[in-house]
């Protein structure tokens, strides 16, 4: 059984000669906390089963030749394994990365428009929450315990092509049931 979370990407194929490009020329320089928010229902006593729901999406702060930041925006929320409605435990963060221009000389673009869409997928989104991900893990680990549940181990970060449309909306309402109960699908917000 795959427990990983799983970050599927706008592409149908994933080019990993376009994720070595980019890590190539840009350098992460540093990864910070910039938001959190953590909620608690004081009303609940701690179940003894918990569901978890995981959100994460990007935001482009600034992207030039020089540098790019990148927001990422995290989320996991913790359903009482009988009640399914609404969440025992929200925890919520926005960490910032930030990329240099490693190389004073510049790879080609792309030639055609999907290995460009390629590249600004791995730029924007991919490698952001690949390198975060771990402070990420650390951080809802820790917030959980502090919250008076068993500290939560939010899985590792699985990449995946995206699907063919029609089978598309098939496969997302039948992650959204199984997020609920195995808690192993990161959707994009």
């Amino acid at each position: 059984m795959n427990n990983n979370a799983v970050l599927e990407i706008g592409l149908e194929k994933l080019d990993m000669e376009a994720a070595a490009r980019i890590a190539e020329k840009f350098a992460l320089k540093e990864i910070f906390l910039v938001d959190a928010k953590i909620s608690r229902n004081p009303l609940i006593i701690s179940p003894e089963t918990l569901s978890l729901e995981h959100k994460c999406s990007t935001d482009t702060l600034i992207s030039d030749k020089e540098k790019y930041i990148v927001l990422c925006n995290f989320q996991v929320a913790a359903f009482d394994g009988k009640d399914q409605d609404k969440p025992v435990m929200k925890i919520e963060a926005s960490f910032c990365n930030s990329y240099v221009n490693k190389l004073e000389i510049t790879i080609p673009e792309p030639d055609d428009a999907d290995s460009l869409l390629a590249h600004v997928e791995y730029l924007m989104n991919i490698n952001p929450i690949s390198n975060t991900w771990p402070y990420w893990r650390e951080f809802v680990q820790n917030m959980s315990a502090r919250m008076g549940f068993p500290a939560l181990t939010v899985p590792l970060l699985e990449i995946v092509p995206k699907k063919p449309e029609g089978k598309e909306r098939k496969r997302q309402a039948a992650m959204r049931k199984s997020t609920k109960s195995k808690g192993t699908h990161c959707v994009n917000l």
